[in-house]
């Protein structure tokens, strides 16, 4: 077993062991900080030009996987002779109905408005709602599936037009082309905020937190500077590697500001107290680097890997996980390197422009963590055990977690063209979600692919799940593909539609195969999101059992305590569970329902679990690192295992409270966003990050320290350490 100098905590340690240059990354910038500020600035100004030539997002279709997949390669592969449709939604406000005089005269005007538009291909035929409270008129738009975005702003000018003139109708427009275009515009309007809102924020925080501008102005450079090059870089991978998806933006840029500040953070905070204990400004810079450098480089390394389980996943997930990866690295290599120049020629000066009403702020070892340690350290069994229990009761609500892709439903009421959806669905079930049967076969069987598909509907009316009085065929024009699209009465979100999709494929697939044997039969539509949903899920126990078993190689390398590995594993899974808990609690029920302004909410987003999974244990890392070298820190000077978890926590306190502030605070912002996917992300974020901020490194982390006395500090000689 490996054993500790014998030092007292006063000793001092010879300054030939404390000041000498580092050799590893920060000796470099150390000894030339000119030329590693030059170098910084050119790889940000090479970011920004990659980042101005745009990124290549994924379209939905190639996202999608297994039998849906393939039907929607069928129908993608054939010609329908149609084109995309928006469809002009019309009803009264209030309780009435369209009367004929005024269903006409609307249709008129519509058809006048859209007829000759720009983007405009036709207008078809209006229908009018059984109960004839919805009047919706199709339009065709002379574009293709992937270009009906870009065209559809002239007609969606004159449906706006139309609505001004009459306050008395609701007339609204919906359809793939201007739902992305609606969407698009607020999810970039929401990355603006964001960008908006997370600088300010976070630098006012750190003003408190050091009572200098100079002092909080540097981590806020770094954390911009990491952002901008990794979405530089990963603008550059999604044009010759992998097509990025459209969340990978904003979680890049509050993920990267918020371990790039947390970083730079940890190592000014120690320069400081190096500096407040009486060392030079050169010496502190140099011991900074040494030991919070060392911590930065050990939970960068963990989040890294945690980020890259999401490689293991593939699919959608590799795009989020190249631009995670690629800001936290750039994060850990400018705290390594830039950060260190940036001290050098500071000097002194990092305190300029104080603010006199916060005084100047020490570190110490004492205020309120290190008295709540001390109390921990006494009765270590008892405050764990009340921790373990609360974080369980946090995390029992995972248990009935349930999750969807969400559709149309998770956007708010507020977007124009969800509630222009909601009344077309209501009114024409087939308009909404449907299943559809994609069956391919030579053209000469075409009379009996659509006579099997008759059949094949008649058998999905059978099962009750399935709405509507005549299939609904749509041939291909040379007669090869045929779709029958089977209407539904749930949302895409709905946990209900796995058990309909999977109803339809036991029931009515085999009608179809056998009636038509030799055509290849497919399920798309709706089923793509079930499909999706379902290959998620699958996912994660191969990821959790990558990330679980990576992370606990690093943190052995790293501390050389098999023990302490393990009680890593440990509470980090405890402080996932617990944010599992508490989106569950919020989102599932009713209490978001209250308070926000969707249609319906009632599940998680089935890629939530997985990127939260990877994204908090690799985050909470950060604070687990820290405090767990300073307690080394404390350990290897001779004091008492119980001792150095007392003064370790002391001593981390102030830095990782302010840490954790600036990253609840960004994490807060994706809560303030219109995509109800990412106001989850925000929520479990935040709240992870607070709990293992607090009831994680607070208590359960000094009494299981405790309880694992020196085995916590020691182990096998044979395994190579990383921290000393």
């Amino acid at each position: 077993m490996r054993t500790p100098p014998p030092q007292t905590l006063t000793a001092p340690t010879p300054p030939s062991t404390q000041t000498r240059t580092p050799s590893g990354l920060s000796g470099p910038s150390l000894r030339r900080p000119w030329t590693t500020l030059l170098a910084a600035v050119l790889v940000v100004a090479g970011a920004v030009v990659l980042l101005m030539g745009g990124l290549r997002t994924t379209p939905p279709n190639e996202q999608l996987v297994g039998d849906s997949a393939r039907a929607e390669a069928l129908r993608s592969s054939a010609d329908f002779g149609d084109r995309p449709i928006e469809n002009a939604v019309v009803s009264p406000v209030g309780p009435g109905r369209l009367d004929e005089t005024t269903a006409t005269a609307i249709t008129t005007e519509l058809r006048s408005a859209y007829t000759g538009l720009t983007g405009v291909a036709g207008v078809g035929e209006p229908q009018l709602s059984a109960d004839r409270r919805v009047l919706v008129l199709p339009v065709a738009l002379n574009a293709t599936e992937d270009t009906q975005a870009e065209v559809v702003e002239p007609m969606l000018e004159a449906t706006r037009r139309i609505a001004g003139a009459h306050p008395e109708l609701r007339v609204g427009q919906v359809g793939p082309g201007s739902i992305e275009t609606e969407v698009g515009r607020q999810l970039d309007a929401d990355f603006r905020r964001a960008e908006l809102i997370s600088l300010p924020v976070t630098l006012a925080i750190l003003l408190i937190a050091f009572g200098a501008v100079v002092a909080a102005g540097v981590p806020v450079l770094l954390g911009l500077g990491a952002v901008v090059t990794a979405l530089g870089l990963t603008a550059l991978a999604s044009r010759h590697v992998v097509s990025v998806d459209p969340n990978a933006q904003p979680m890049v840029l509050l993920i990267g500001l918020a371990v790039g500040v947390d970083y730079a953070l940890f190592v000014l905070r120690r320069a400081r107290e190096e500096r407040a204990g009486g060392r030079s400004a050169a010496e502190s810079v140099v011991i900074a680097t040494r030991h919070a450098g060392r911590a930065v480089i050990i939970s960068g390394l963990t989040v890294v890997v945690a980020m890259a389980g999401m490689l293991v996943a593939g699919g959608l997930f590799t795009s989020i996980a190249v631009g995670t990866v690629l800001v936290v690295a750039v994060a850990v290599l400018a705290s390594a390197t830039v950060l260190p120049a940036i001290l050098t020629l500071l000097g002194d000066r990092v305190e300029g422009l104080r603010l006199p009403w916060l005084g100047r702020r020490r570190a110490s070892g004492g205020g309120f963590w290190a008295a709540l340690a001390g109390r921990v350290t006494r009765r270590p069994l008892l405050w764990s055990a009340l921790a373990v229990a609360v974080l369980a009761g946090l995390a029992a609500p995972a248990l009935t977690m349930r999750t969807a892709l969400p559709g149309p439903e998770s956007l708010p009421r507020s977007f124009a063209t969800v509630d222009a959806y909601e009344r077309l669905a209501e009114a024409f079930p087939q308009d909404g979600t449907t299943v559809d049967i994609v069956v391919k076969a030579p053209a000469q069987a075409a009379p009996q692919v659509r006579a099997a598909l008759g059949q094949g509907f008649r058998a999905a009316l059978g099962t009750g799940q399935v709405v509507g009085e005549q299939p609904a065929i749509r041939p291909s024009t040379d007669s090869t593909v045929h779709v029958l699209a089977l209407a539904v009465p749930l949302t895409t979100s709905d946990p209900a539609l796995e058990q309909v999709v999977q109803q339809i494929r036991d029931d009515v697939v085999p009608v179809v195969s056998r009636s038509a044997p030799d055509a290849e039969v497919r399920v798309g539509g709706a089923a793509a999101a079930t499909d999706l949903g379902r290959w998620m899920s699958d996912r994660l126990p191969l990821v959790m059992a990558f990330v679980l078993i990576l992370t606990l190689a690093v943190m052995l390398l790293s501390f050389g305590s098999p023990v302490l590995a393990v009680a890593t594993v440990g509470l980090n899974l405890l402080s996932v569970g617990a944010a599992y808990g508490v989106i569950t609690l919020v989102f599932q029920h009713t209490w978001a329902e209250r308070l926000l302004d969707f249609t319906s909410i009632g599940s998680i987003a089935s890629w939530l679990p997985l990127v939260l999974f990877v994204t908090l244990f690799g985050l909470s890392m950060d604070y687990h690192v820290f405090v767990v070298s300073r307690v080394r820190e404390a350990f290897g000077a001779g004091a008492s295992p119980r001792e150095a978890v007392r003064l370790g926590v002391g001593r981390s306190a102030g830095v990782v409270t302010s840490a954790a502030i600036v990253m609840v605070a960004v994490f807060s912002i994706f809560a303030t966003l219109s995509s109800l996917e990412l106001k989850q992300l925000g929520v479990g974020l935040a709240t992870a990050i607070l709990i293992d901020a607090t009831l994680v490194r607070g208590i359960l982390l000094p009494g299981v320290l405790c309880l694992l006395g020196r085995r916590a500090h020691t182990g096998p000689r044979w395994i190579p350490t990383l921290h000393h």
